[in-house]
Parts: structure tokens; C-alpha cells; sequence
């Protein structure tokens, strides 16, 4: 299942990616040619699971993030 992302809101481009935040523990989608960002999202660092699934989990949510879009009421 591949996720959607929607074009960002600045430049329209659809190249996003998820990179390391503010620290190891955090994530966050940049887009590839404006360098807009969503909000930084926690990756997982301890408990069940495995690296790589604390990864992806962290990947679907910071783009999650990235596709939330504000309205003005």
C-alpha cells in the first residue's frame, strides 16, 4: 500500500521526504525542492517491535502530518 501525498502547499511539488528531526527520536517530512516542513512526529525507541517498524510506522505518521491541511473556518 503506497500512501498519497498531496502536492506541497508552497510549490506544489509531490517529492516529499521523511528525515531525521530534531533529534534521533523525531521525524519529519521536507519537501524535496522548497524545503517546506510538516510538524515533527516522536519515532518509537523503546518497547515491542523492531527498528525497521518503529521506522515506518514513524514515516506513515510524519506524512500524515505533512498531508494535514488547515482550513479557515
Amino acid at each position: 500500500m503506497t500512501q498519497e501525498i498531496k502536492p506541497c502547499p508552497f510549490c506544489g511539488d509531490t517529492v516529499v521526504d521523511v528525515e531525521e528531526g530534531s533529534s534521533f527520536r523525531w521525524r519529519v517530512a521536507i519537501c524535496r525542492s522548497c524545503g517546506a516542513q510538516a510538524g515533527e512526529v516522536r519515532r518509537q525507541t523503546l518497547g515491542e517491535g523492531t527498528n525497521d517498524e518503529w521506522d515506518a510506522a514513524a514515516r506513515i505518521a510524519a506524512l500524515a502530518e505533512w498531508n494535514t491541511r488547515h482550513t479557515h473556518p
